[in-house]
């Protein structure tokens, strides 16, 4: 069950945007995006600007330096967007407003980088080779619901198991451990599985299908952390999500598919109203099909029943603090 948690790179993020940023020259700027392209990934940028709003060392990290994507200035921790603007027309760029004149001139990205944030990626996509959406579960299987919830860097996870047949909660555990990886979309599962495989272990997971609080195969890998869960663990997988990553929903109804260059990903389900629809799809060891007639039975509410109450039995923890 530890084989990811052992595999996963040593590498500290935070400083990593740190070290990138300490490399911008005085009279020029880069941006958000381009810091996080040169971490490994776009997709990170709002990460980049965490660390920034969060920098402390405005002499050794010169967050100033990092502008918004059309030359604006943004915010800055050494006293707002005017210190901000100050602080850059003393190293000589001139500002009209709160916009870089001549942006296109001042602009660095010639990072020195090992891009490390692709290190993670080459793990998914490695993982992402062992996925089936074939239906390899007991008709009898217990239904689990999992989700986590933070409060700074702690985690606080919940796992709730159902009897399928009764619609009965079984058992309920509930976790809290300190969050090492960031968030960062696409890349959940370095965050939360630690703490996912920590609950895991306090049940038989022959007997179990966990219900995630996280995408599935509708992602851009078509492999999301409740694939990823469900394949490092060999389970059966289901997840839901609130966010749709990629494809497009097409039909009517309450249960709209999801499709993606035509291939059908899942499905949005809401109420009648169309409005919050959130996003089912297989995660591993079932198929798209019977992910919907699985979980039809368990949805009451907007959020299906084991992720409902998993997400209560999570934020219950989180409000405990312990």
């Amino acid at each position: 069950m530890s084989g990811l948690v052992s595999k996963i790179p040593d590498i500290d993020l935070e400083e990593e945007v740190r070290k990138l940023v300490a490399q911008v020259p005085m009279g020029m700027v880069t941006t958000y995006g381009h810091v996080a392209k040169a971490l490994g990934d776009v997709v990170a940028s709002r990460f980049v600007g965490k660390v920034m709003s969060e920098n402390e060392d405005i002499v050794r990290v010169p967050c100033r330096r990092v502008v918004n994507s059309d030359g604006r200035l943004g915010g800055y921790t050494g006293g707002g967007t005017p210190a901000k603007k100050r602080d850059l027309e003393v190293e000589g760029i001139e500002i009209e407003g709160d916009k870089i004149i001549d942006f296109e001139k001042r602009l660095f990205t010639d990072f020195k980088t090992t891009f490390p944030l692709r290190a993670f990626r080459k793990i998914q996509i490695h993982h992402a080779r062992n996925l089936t959406l074939e239906d390899d579960f007991d008709k009898d299987v217990l239904i689990a619901g999992a989700d986590v919830a933070y409060k700074d860097n702690r985690a606080f996870g919940a796992l709730v198991i159902f009897d399928g047949k009764e619609h009965e909660i079984r058992d309920v555990f509930t976790i809290r451990m300190n969050a090492s990886f960031p968030y960062i979309p696409t890349y959940l599962t370095f965050r939360e599985f630690p703490i996912v495989a920590k609950l895991l272990e306090k049940v038989d997971r022959d007997e179990i299908m966990l219900i995630y609080d996280g995408n599935g195969i509708i992602h851009p890998l078509g492999f999301g952390i409740a694939s990823h869960v469900g394949v490092l663990l060999d389970i059966p997988t289901i997840g839901v999500a609130k966010k749709l990553l990629c494809g497009s929903v097409v039909g009517n109804g309450k249960y709209r598919k999801v499709m993606l260059e035509r291939r059908l990903m899942g499905y949005a389900v809401t109420g009648d109203s169309w409005r919050s629809p959130v996003y089912l799809s297989p995660g591993h060891r079932v198929s798209t099909n019977s992910s919907l007639k699985l979980l039809k039975r368990n949805w009451i509410h907007r959020i299906p029943e084991p992720v409902r109450i998993a997400h209560i039995e999570a934020e219950k923890r989180k409000r405990g603090g312990r």
